[in-house]
């Protein structure tokens, strides 16, 4: 048996694991092929079975396969699979898969193919996602975890799980005190108006979060974290010159959820490296000011201030600081 998934890595995860228990494996017992992965080792591993029940196999076509390099290797993998007999469970993850690909795992067994909705949709998959996981709640806390998460599924179903544990039906309010993800989500905003050159705009951002109840340090915190995710993604932009840097590659790169991902690399676009450096190191310092008695929110102003109008002195650009 083949079962084949190709979509949001998450949700193919997921469902893997679920196409596993469903096919008798206990968790943990299937052997996982990911990078290195090769037709001979397919072809082996997927004839043990005998005294031992049947082979269980999951690969990871995403980690095993990259860029040109990896074509050859998983077409032949793909060939493997042709001649594997015997009633060995296999389980694929292939993200990434082509329409072509996806016809090709249809032909070998049964394939799902796990987009994530956009959009309204978006809303309405978060609601299905809370009633399935019993979490009785108010209709906006659905829009609300996909304005916050965006199209990240791992995030969004951890939040749903956090939820679920509470027991209780959860209002919007409810549900911002538990999720508690707006200083990280709008420390992108206020950088992106840094890089703007936009002074009060910046300045309106971190007032918003420190108004709204967040602690100066963690407002700190949060800028400083986004800087540094800009400053890894300059340096892969300028690794992987004009190829394509796919979400799923940044997020891997980065240690970071897709949303950040992509937000890191389109700021990045904008600014080199040493400019984020600079500013990265600015913003360290007012940190530590701001913890050995310099009044925390004047720290903060102060230092956001200094850094939107170092862009605005390089002009619209924003390409040097």
């Amino acid at each position: 048996m083949i079962v084949s998934f190709s979509g949001d890595r998450f949700l193919c995860r997921r469902a893997g694991r679920a196409a596993l228990a469903a096919a008798g494996a206990a968790p943990g017992a299937a052997v996982e092929l990911a990078e290195g992965m090769s037709a001979q080792d397919v072809t082996r591993l997927a004839s043990q079975g005998g005294l031992f029940g049947r082979a269980t196999l999951l690969l990871d076509f995403e980690a095993a396969f990259t860029g040109a390099a990896g074509v050859k290797p998983r077409n032949e993998v793909m060939k493997a699979l042709e001649g594997v007999t015997g009633g060995a469970t296999i389980v694929a993850l292939d993200p990434d898969a082509t329409p072509a690909r996806q016809k090709a795992w249809r032909a070998l067994g049964d394939h799902r193919h796990l987009a994530l909705p956009r959009g309204d949709r978006l809303r309405d998959w978060v609601a299905s996602e809370l009633g399935e996981a019993g979490v009785e709640s108010e209709p906006a806390v659905a829009a609300y975890l996909a304005e916050v998460f965006g199209e990240d599924a791992a995030a969004i179903a951890s939040e749903v799980q956090k939820l679920a544990a509470l027991d209780e039906r959860i209002g919007l309010e409810r549900a911002k005190a538990v999720v508690n993800r707006e200083a990280t989500r709008d420390a992108f905003d206020a950088i992106e108006r840094i890089a703007a050159g936009d002074v009060a705009g910046a300045v309106a951002v971190t007032r918003r979060l420190v108004d709204a109840g967040e602690a100066v340090p963690r407002v700190f915190g949060a800028l400083a974290w986004q800087f540094m995710l800009v400053a890894k993604a300059t340096g892969l932009r300028q690794r992987e010159g004009a190829r394509r840097i796919g979400g799923a590659q940044a997020a891997a790169a980065l240690g970071a959820a897709p949303y950040a991902a992509e937000k890191a690399l389109a700021l990045a676009a904008r600014l080199d490296e040493a400019a984020v450096a600079a500013a990265l190191a600015e913003l360290l310092a007012a940190d530590v000011a701001a913890k050995t008695g310099r009044d925390q929110e004047l720290a903060l102003d102060g230092v956001v201030i200094s850094l939107a109008r170092r862009w605005q002195r390089a002009g619209s650009g924003g390409r040097r600081a």
